[in-house]
C-alpha cells in the first residue's frame, strides 16, 4: 500500500472553522496548535503524514514535528500558497500519494494540473470537525475575518469547485492528450 502524504494549507482552514478561528478567547498561536492536535489525533491509516504549511509572515514559528504531522512556515517574500505549490511540484509521482487540502481555487487547480488529489477544506473540515467545523449552536463569526474568509462556499465557488472535480485525470486518461485540458509547461 503506498503511503499518503496530505499537505495543508493551514491558515486557510484555521479560517474556515469557528471551532479554530482565533479571537477573543484563543489566540494565533493556540489556533494552531488545535489544528496540529486535530490532525495528530484524526483516524487514519499509520502510513497518512501530514504538512501543515502556514504565512510566515502571520506571525509564525519554526518548522517544527509532531507525531504523523509537520509545521512549516513560508519565508517572506513567498506565502504558503508558493510553498505548497513548490512542494506539490517535488513530490508529485514520487513514492507517497500527495493530497492538497485547501479552499483556495487556484492552489487546487495547480495541485490537479500537477498530478496531485485535492480535498476541498470545508469537506475536510466537516469530517474532521463535524458540520463543517461548528458545534451546534455556533454562529459564523460577524468580525472583519469573517469577510476574509467565509466558512461556507458562494454559488459560483461551488461551480468552480465542481468543475475541478469533473476535471478529475483517470489513469487512462493521463497518457493521452485532453483537447479541454491547459498545456504543461
Amino acid at each position: 500500500m503506498q503511503s499518503k502524504l496530505v499537505i495543508v494549507d493551514g491558515y486557510n482552514l484555521i479560517l474556515r472553522s469557528p471551532r479554530l478561528k482565533p479571537g477573543p478567547n484563543r489566540t494565533l498561536r493556540e489556533s494552531r496548535d488545535k489544528l496540529v492536535n486535530l490532525l495528530s489525533w484524526m483516524m487514519g491509516a499509520n502510513d497518512v503524514r501530514y504538512l501543515v504549511v502556514f504565512d510566515g509572515a502571520t506571525g509564525g514559528g519554526r518548522d517544527e514535528a509532531s507525531g504523523r504531522v509537520l509545521v512549516t512556515y513560508s519565508r517572506p517574500p513567498d506565502k504558503a500558497d508558493d510553498v505548497i505549490r513548490h512542494l506539490v511540484e517535488q513530490k508529485v509521482g514520487g513514492d507517497e500519494a500527495i493530497t492538497v487540502v485547501t479552499a483556495d481555487l487556484e492552489v487546487a487547480r495547480h495541485a490537479r494540473a500537477m498530478g496531485a488529489d485535492i480535498s476541498l477544506a470545508d469537506l475536510f473540515l466537516a469530517a474532521a470537525l463535524g458540520d463543517a467545523g461548528r458545534a451546534s449552536g455556533d454562529a459564523p463569526d460577524d468580525g472583519p475575518e469573517a469577510l476574509e474568509k467565509p466558512v461556507s462556499l458562494s454559488k459560483k465557488e461551488i461551480e468552480e469547485w465542481a468543475e475541478l472535480f469533473r476535471q478529475r485525470r483517470t489513469p487512462s486518461s493521463e497518457s493521452s492528450h485532453d483537447p479541454g485540458s491547459e498545456p504543461e509547461n
